[in-house]
């Protein structure tokens, strides 16, 4: 069976671009489709539907994963989202496209993390000039499959679960922003162009 991956993404940009994530986030919220289906139509235009929601192959093709749901609205232009095995690479890129119409600084960061903690993860999306002078976009991704979860030999009534989840937490938090500033720094002199990006 197939793990739940989460991702946190953060799109930096300016007030008109905020208000647009918050708008699509809205909309999503207020949707009366099946969870599935209404992530996908709020994001895309043109959603490949059957009887029993999105279709695998349009999924994986613009988004990434056979599945991608919306979780959390975290804080204005923040929300978090749950996909299938992998973290939806596609949208990320879907989203920054979306955004730099609005903001043509527009930057789109995602920490993530596997059910396992195996992976966990990072991504950046900004622009930047290419050998024309043109500005277009570039990502990078960063990811560390080492972390292992103390936890899963405990019983949650043990007397230092708390105390281990706790700290095995921090340390997830700690290897995101240490893989997040990794892609800040890396985006800017080797990310990959977005129209070629196959990751």
């Amino acid at each position: 069976m197939a793990n739940n991956l989460k991702s946190f993404i953060t799109v930096k940009g300016n007030e008109e671009v905020i208000k647009l994530i918050d708008s699509l986030v809205d909309k999503v919220n207020d949707s009366k489709d099946d969870s599935v289906i209404a992530f996908a139509t709020t994001f895309y235009d043109e959603v490949d539907l059957t009887e029993g929601g999105v279709k695998n192959d349009w999924s994986y093709d613009n988004i990434g994963t056979k599945w991608t749901t919306f979780c959390d609205m975290i804080d204005e232009g923040e929300f978090s989202i749950e996909s299938a095995t992998y973290p939806p690479k596609k949208f990320f890129i879907h989203l920054y496209n979306l955004c730099v119409k609005v903001d043509e600084n527009v930057e789109i960061e995602v920490t993530y993390e596997d059910e396992t903690f195996s992976p966990v993860g990072a991504v950046v999306i900004k622009g930047g000039l290419n050998g024309d002078d043109e500005k277009e976009g570039y990502i990078w991704v960063e990811e560390d499959d080492s972390l292992e979860d103390p936890t899963v030999d405990k019983d949650w009534d043990d007397e230092d679960y708390d105390e281990v989840q706790m700290e095995f937490a921090e340390s997830v938090y700690d290897k995101q922003q240490e893989l997040l500033d990794e892609c800040r720094r890396l985006v800017e002199t080797d990310g990959e162009s977005i129209d070629e990006y196959e990751g």
